[in-house]
C-alpha cells in the first residue's frame, strides 16, 4: 500500500516538472467548489486605503461563469448562505454595463441551474442588488460495485440575498444584507448493517423518497470607516438554521441561532503605513431540540460561547508588509477552554516580480450544525460536534512571475488541530428510523503537512492554462476517545486516517478562445489515496476522476449559449461514502445581460 502511494505521489510531482520544462503553462488552479457568494467581512484595511504591496503580476483571464459541477451533484455540500458579490458574475460577456443577468441550463439527471440578478441601485454613493440562485437534481445514480442498484438523488438547493452598501459619510461605510435558503434532499445512499457489510437498505426500514429540508435565514449589519488617525469597523450577523425532521417525519429536527457581533479598531503611527489595533469577534449558539431532545441532554448540541480577540501591530512599505498578533480564543460549556496562537504574516518583493510569502495563525471552528450541514448534509444532528481548536496553521510560499503571462508557486504548510472532525459512515441500529443512510463524526486530534505548485499562463486572453498539485500528509491520533481501526488487507490494527480527505490532489484547467465568440475550456480534478471507515475496518476509497468540458458562444452582448459535459470518463464514484454521484451527463444552457 506505501509503494502505491509513492507511485501517486511520484507522479504528480513527475506531472508538475513536466509542466515546469513547457513554453505554455499555469493559470490559478481552478476551484472545485465554486460558490457565487463571499463572506461578507468588512475591513478596517478597506476604509484606510493604505498602500499595498505590489502583487505578481497576474495574467490577464477573462472571466468564465460561475457553476457547480455536476459531477459532484447531489453529493456535494450545499453553497454557503451569505450575501453575493457585485457585478455579472454568472455571464462570459465582459465588462457589461447592464445592471441584471440571467442564466439558465437543463441537462440529464433532471439537472437544472439558474440564477438571476440585478443592481436596483447602482451609483457612486451605494449598491443595492438582488440575487437568487437555483439548482436541483432528481435522476437515478448508480450504486458502485452493485449493478442492479439504482436510487433517485433529489436535490433542490435554492438561495436569495438582498445586498445594500452606501456610503454615509466621506470616509464612513455602511453594509446592509439579508439572505435566505432553501435545499431540499433525500438520504438515498448505502445502509450500514450490524453484519459488518454494506447492503441496500429495505423500503420497510429506510425512506429513500422523502425529502429533508435544510433553511436559513441571516442579516448582516456593518459599518467602516476611517479619519486621520484611526480606522474602525463593527458589525453583527445573525444567522437561523433549520431542519425539517429528526430521525422520523413525525418528529421536527434541530433549530439553531448564532448572533455574532464583532469589531476592529486600530490607531495609525505617524501615517497610515503603520498601525496598532485590536480586532474581536463573538459567536453565540443558542439550540433547540423540538418535540424530542431535552435543552440539557448530553448528546445534543448545547447553547454556548465563542470568542476571539487579536491585538495586531501592522507595518507597509513599497516592497515589504508585516503584520505582528496574537490571537487569544475562548470556549464555554460545560467546561471552559481558553488557548492561543499566533497571528503573524509577511509579505516581501524578494526580486523582480517575485514575492516571498509566510504566516502562521490558528482559528476556531465551531462546529456547528449549520457548518456541518454545509460539508456534508446527510450528517445526523441529534449528536453534538465540539468545536476544533487549530492553535498553529503554518505556510511558506514564493510566487514569481518569471516571464510575460507565466506565474509559479511553490508553497508547503503545517496545521495542528485538537479534536479534528472526518465524516464516516453511521451504522444502522434502530428500526423505530425513517432515515437511516446517516454521516457521523470521528473527532481525534490531527496535523496535516502538505506541500505543493501550482502554474499559470495566459497568452494574448486566448489561452488559459492552469495547474496545481498538493501532497498532503497527515498524522491522526488516537487518544483513547477513538478505538484504533482494522486494515483489511491485514491482520493487525493500523493508524487512524484522514477518511474521506486525498492523499494527492491535482487541479488541471485549459480555456482557448479560437473565435472571438467562442470559448472552450477543459478541466481536470484528481483526488487519490482516500481511506474510509467501514465499521472497525479501514477501506480504500476509489480516487476521484473529474474531467468536464465547456463550450459557449457569445453571439452579442446581450445573448450567451453554452454547453457542458461532465464526468467525461464515465466514472462511477462516491465523495462521500455511501452516497454514489452522476456519471457522464450533458447540459446546455443560456446567459443573459440586461
Amino acid at each position: 500500500m506505501k509503494k502505491i502511494h509513492a507511485i501517486k505521489v511520484l507522479t504528480a510531482v513527475a506531472a508538475l516538472a513536466a509542466c515546469m520544462a513547457a513554453p505554455i503553462r499555469a493559470q490559478e488552479q481552478l476551484t472545485r467548489e465554486m460558490t457565487l457568494e463571499r463572506e461578507y467581512d468588512p475591513t478596517v484595511q478597506d476604509a484606510s486605503k493604505i498602500n499595498r504591496l505590489p502583487e505578481v503580476k497576474e495574467p490577464t483571464v477573462t472571466k468564465r461563469p460561475i457553476d457547480y459541477s455536476p459531477f459532484t451533484s447531489p453529493a456535494e455540500p450545499p453553497r454557503e448562505i451569505t450575501l453575493l458579490p457585485s457585478g455579472n458574475s454568472h455571464t462570459e460577456i465582459t465588462h457589461n454595463p447592464r445592471r441584471g443577468y440571467f442564466h439558465f441550463g437543463g441537462g440529464m439527471y433532471a439537472n437544472l441551474s439558474g440564477d438571476l440578478g440585478y443592481h436596483i441601485i447602482d451609483s457612486e454613493q451605494g449598491k443595492l442588488a438582488l440575487f437568487v440562485t437555483h439548482n436541483s437534481t432528481g435522476g437515478n445514480v448508480k450504486f458502485p460495485d452493485e449493478d442492479n442498484l439504482k436510487r433517485k438523488a433529489i436535490l433542490n438547493d435554492n438561495l436569495i440575498c438582498l445586498d445594500l452598501n452606501h456610503s454615509v459619510g466621506r470616509n464612513t461605510v455602511l453594509n446592509l444584507g439579508a439572505a435566505y435558503g432553501y435545499t431540499g434532499f433525500n438520504y438515498y445512499g448505502r445502509l450500514l448493517s450490524l453484519h459488518d457489510i454494506p447492503s441496500s437498505a429495505p423500503a420497510s426500514t429506510s425512506d429513500t423518497e422523502t425529502s429533508q429540508a435544510n433553511q436559513t435565514v441571516r442579516f448582516n449589519f456593518g459599518l467602516s470607516g476611517s479619519g486621520d488617525k484611526f480606522g474602525y469597523m463593527v458589525g453583527a450577523d445573525f444567522r437561523h438554521f433549520d431542519q425539517k425532521y429528526g430521525w422520523r417525519k413525525d418528529l421536527n429536527g434541530i433549530r439553531e441561532n448564532r448572533f455574532s457581533p464583532k469589531f476592529d479598531l486600530s490607531l495609525f503611527l505617524g501615517d497610515a503605513s503603520r498601525r496598532i489595533g485590536i480586532a474581536g469577534a463573538l459567536d453565540y449558539f443558542d439550540y433547540n431540540y423540538p418535540h424530542i431532545y431535552n435543552r440539557n441532554d448530553s448528546t445534543g448540541y448545547r447553547s454556548h460561547i465563542e470568542a476571539t480577540v487579536t491585538p495586531y501591530f501592522r507595518i507597509e512599505s513599497e516592497t515589504w508588509r508585516l503584520a505582528l498578533g496574537a490571537n487569544v480564543m475562548l470556549i464555554s460549556g460545560d467546561s471552559l477552554l481558553i488557548f492561543a496562537s499566533p497571528n503573524v504574516s509577511v509579505e516581501a518583493q524578494v526580486a523582480d516580480r517575485t514575492v516571498f510569502y509566510a504566516g502562521a495563525q490558528g482559528e476556531i471552528r465551531s462546529n456547528d450544525a449549520y457548518g456541518i450541514s454545509r460539508l456534508n448534509r446527510y450528517m445526523d444532528h441529534s449528536m453534538a460536534v465540539s468545536p476544533s481548536r487549530t492553535w498553529l496553521d503554518a505556510k511558506l510560499g514564493i510566487r514569481s512571475a518569471i516571464a510575460t503571462g507565466f506565474q509559479i508557486d511553490a508553497f508547503g504548510g503545517y496545521r495542528s488541530t485538537k479534536d479534528a472532525i472526518f465524516f464516516i459512515p453511521s451504522i444502522y441500529t434502530n428500526e423505530n428510523m425513517d432515515f437511516t443512510s446517516y454521516s457521523t463524526v470521528l473527532r481525534t486530534d490531527a496535523s496535516l503537512l502538505h506541500i505543493g505548485a501550482a502554474l499559470k499562463y495566459a497568452w494574448r486572453n486566448q489561452v488559459d492554462f492552469s495547474l496545481k498539485g498538493v501532497y498532503n500528509q497527515w498524522t491522526v491520533k488516537s487518544d483513547g476517545r477513538s478505538f484504533v481501526p482494522y486494515d483489511t488487507n491485514s491482520t493487525g490494527s493500523t493508524g487512524m486516517k484522514p477518511y474521506g480527505l486525498p492523499e494527492v490532489e491535482l487541479n488541471a484547467g485549459l480555456t482557448v478562445k479560437p473565435l472571438a465568440p467562442m470559448t472552450l475550456t477543459l478541466d481536470y480534478y484528481l483526488g487519490a489515496g482516500r481511506y474510509m471507515l467501514v465499521l472497525d475496518r479501514e477501506q480504500r476509497m476509489k480516487d476521484l476522476h473529474d474531467l468536464n468540458f465547456r463550450a459557449s458562444w457569445n453571439f452579442n452582448d446581450t445573448f450567451g449559449a453554452y454547453l457542458k459535459l461532465n464526468n467525461l470518463l464515465f466514472q462511477n464514484q462516491e465523495r462521500i461514502y455511501g452516497y454514489p454521484m452522476q456519471g457522464f451527463n450533458a447540459m446546455v444552457g443560456i446567459n443573459l445581460n440586461f
